[in-house]
């Protein structure tokens, strides 16, 4: 049976899309816009802690006094309401992360299917920023009592029942067994191979011993023990074999993409749990310092398919995160009703819009009585753990990141508690693992207000929905540490808005414009559910799997997943009540046809201003064209199709130009003639006959069949004129 402290609201596949959001504006008001303060009293009914950021196992405080951030507040309303407004899965608000899994739980699940497939050993290794795997093939299998033989010590001894410390975390690491081994020359020298004596036809491993006199040899490498060699002969024994590299055949590339994907499988650089892999902090250093890393691979061609530093080292999902969401988040760039309240940035940072409502600090105003320190984990499950955190639809067959339709279990919300009682997790023993904090008791009251300015009437009732689950009785939030346990349960009482009805049903009639029967609606029901106290039993048990029932819920008649809220045991389903009157409908049916016509008729505008750039996109082109080119009629075509372009002055002096220059090449042959003749008559050699020589060329190029109209000709002319002149004086 699977039980869980939180639980998920699903996603909606239609998504609101107001009609104003794009004439938001900070400066030019709404005709109905409205600006104003709402003040909101927040009274803890359970235990509340909120880390300080400079003492975080204290609540946060300033000068001794306690507070809620307005960064806490905001966040918590801002997620209700994207869910009561059918809003987007912002692709800012989630890592599109490729999660990894390692599933032994059957021999024939995925997991263990791909892994079936050819895996080879080899060297990661880092040449500037990229990533390099020597291909050392296929790899070989040699026990731990050979490696007594071949090293000269007592390896095997330490990972036998009895003297291995399964409890110990560092004992199970590949770091523990090189330090075993230390200054140990890791070349052996191997026997023959040989297959698997009792299980031959379908193992198919290959085996060595240690031979002093052997002709082949390799490298010794080593991975994690996760548990202890009983050697009682039968199969599940644990691990007693390490492996054997071969000379590499090559080097094969690493694409950022695997590079990446095997990064976030051994949580990279992580402080919080998870925490980095303890083996991959070993051999990332190594990495970082030009040395080679041994890593178990699978391969496409030259390419590494994926990688890991065990032979059934975390495979890699076909899909990410992102996949799992409706493609309708993704496939209008339109503001849904959250962005265009609360604003946002893009994740890029390329385009912002800034919020229309403040929220204030939240101070403690009455019953702040810190509570004992206490130490609680807060671990949960990756979302890699299909059973919860992918939708399932029976349970016979389930759906993971491998399958191409799967689809995200929802919003992840956390069920309100029972009582102002917490839970404890269950102690470990382990004195590192947890998170220490000290809370306030039940009963502090907070106060604060939330300015806004601008805001619709429908986006005001949106508000006044999510901070009151829409007008809905005995209804909580929670915020802050340790949800999951029952801390941080709130209630919230708002002054300074009369007839919050109104408002509220005004949100209402808009988005039932696109949202048919909202209240009614699966994601409000399952909100709405998980925001009031329920008597929880069974599978419904607000509590964490222990660490055995993770794997056990994956297989045989245990096998199981978790159901939406209002499947579980003993959970009573709530919806909305509808603000609606039979008069609202009616008046519903008439905004819903202006709707449609006002979406038409943008529609229509859109597609006209798709022309218009169109058109306007062509005529720059057609300019830039026109710029370049050498034709002058093609210049003149564009002067006239468009005559009041604001680059004509430019094609008109590029004309004159072009003009000039054409005439320059027209005349440049006649030219050429014409100044080898002017040069003749100048020849010293011929001085005698220059007055003779003159009077001809004057005749000659003065007639319009000889100059043509080449201007440079005539200027000759005229200077043999002037001297024809000056040689009769």
């Amino acid at each position: 049976m699977i039980t869980a402290p939180y639980n998920f609201v699903p996603l909606n596949k239609e998504i609101f899309y107001p009609s104003w959001s794009e004439d938001v504006s900070h400066d030019v008001p709404f005709e109905d816009g409205e600006s104003g303060e709402i003040e909101i009293t927040i009274t803890a009914r359970s235990p509340i802690f909120i880390r300080d950021h400079t003492n975080p196992e204290e609540f946060c405080q300033h000068n001794g006094e306690y507070y809620i951030p307005s960064t806490s507040v905001k966040g918590m309303v801002r997620n209700v309401l994207e869910i009561m407004s059918f809003s987007k899965m912002r692709a800012e608000i989630f890592d599109d992360d490729t999660y990894a899994v390692r599933d032994l739980s059957k021999a024939d699940n995925f997991y263990m299917s791909e892994m079936k497939k050819p895996t080879f050993g080899g060297w990661l290794k880092k040449i500037g920023n990229e990533y390099k795997i020597e291909d050392c093939g296929e790899v070989g299998r040699i026990r731990h009592e050979e490696i007594d033989k071949a090293l000269e010590v007592k390896f095997s001894k330490h990972f036998k029942q009895g003297a291995f410390q399964e409890t110990n975390q560092e004992h199970k690491s590949s770091k523990y067994k090189y330090k075993l081994i230390e200054n140990k020359d890791r070349v052996i020298k191997l026997s023959e191979s040989f297959k698997s004596k009792t299980n031959a036809k379908y193992d198919n491993r290959v085996f060595y011993n240690y031979d002093k006199n052997g002709k082949k040899e390799g490298i010794l490498v080593l991975t994690g023990q996760p548990t202890p060699r009983k050697d009682s002969g039968k199969m599940g024994d644990g691990k007693g074999y390490e492996f054997i590299f071969f000379a590499s055949k090559g080097d094969l590339s690493v694409s950022k993409e695997v590079m990446d994907n095997f990064k976030f499988a051994y949580f990279d650089k992580r402080t919080t749990e998870p925490k980095e892999s303890p083996d991959w902090t070993y051999w990332k250093e190594k990495l970082e310092n030009g040395e080679k890393v041994p890593v178990f691979f699978q391969k496409n061609g030259n390419q590494v398919k994926h990688f890991g530093l065990s032979y059934l080292y975390k495979l890699p999902y076909t899909h990410s995160v992102k996949d799992g969401i409706p493609k309708s988040h993704f496939e209008n760039d339109d503001l849904d009703l959250a962005q265009t309240i609360f604003g946002y940035i893009g994740k890029n940072n390329k385009e912002a819009l800034k919020g229309r409502v403040q929220f204030s600090h939240f101070k403690a105003i009455s019953n702040a009585n810190p509570l004992a320190p206490r130490k609680e984990i807060l671990g949960t499950p990756r979302a890699s753990y299909y059973p919860i955190y992918v939708r399932q639809i029976d349970g016979k067959r389930y759906a993971t990141f491998m399958d191409d339709y799967f689809e995200l279990a929802g919003r992840k919300r956390y069920p309100i508690h029972n009582s102002s009682q917490t839970t404890k997790t269950t102690d470990t023993g382990n004195d590192n693992v947890g998170t220490s904090f000290t809370p306030l008791k039940d009963g502090v009251v907070f106060k604060g207000k939330l300015r806004y300015h601008n805001l619709k009437k429908a986006e005001l009732g949106a508000i006044l929905s999510a901070l009151t689950f829409h007008n809905m009785p005995n209804t909580f939030h929670n915020i802050g540490l340790a949800k999951s346990l029952g801390y941080g349960k709130i209630q919230v009482k708002i002054d300074g808005i009369k007839e919050i009805k109104r408002y509220l049903k005004e949100f209402e009639l808009t988005i039932e414009e696109q949202i048919a029967d909202w209240a009614q609606t699966m994601q409000i029901k399952e909100l709405l559910s998980m925001a009031i106290e329920q008597q929880n039993q069974g599978n419904s048990k607000l509590k964490y799997l222990e660490l055995a029932e993770f794997a056990k819920n994956k297989t045989g008649e245990n096998k199981d997943y978790l159901r939406n809220y209002t499947s579980l045991n003993n959970i009573k389903t709530v919806a909305a009540t509808s603000l609606l009157s039979k008069e609202d409908k009616e008046l519903l049916k008439i905004r819903k046809v202006e709707q449609e016509k006002q979406k038409a008729q943008k529609i229509e505008a859109k597609k006209e201003q798709a022309k218009v750039d169109a058109m306007k996109k062509e005529e720059e082109n057609q300019l830039k064209d026109a710029l370049e080119c050498t034709n002058i009629q093609t210049i003149k075509n564009f002067i006239l199709k468009y005559p009041q372009n604001e680059g004509i002055d430019k094609l008109k002096h590029r004309i004159t130009i072009l003009e000039t220059a054409l005439q320059e090449s027209k005349f440049a042959s006649l030219n050429q003639e014409v100044q080898k003749a002017w040069d003749n008559i100048h020849n010293p050699a011929y001085k005698s006959k220059l007055k003779s020589a003159l009077d001809g060329f004057i005749k000659k190029y003065s007639e319009q069949k000889n100059h043509k109209g080449s201007e440079y000709i005539l200027e000759l002319v005229e200077k043999a004129k002037l001297e024809f002149k000056q040689g009769n004086r």
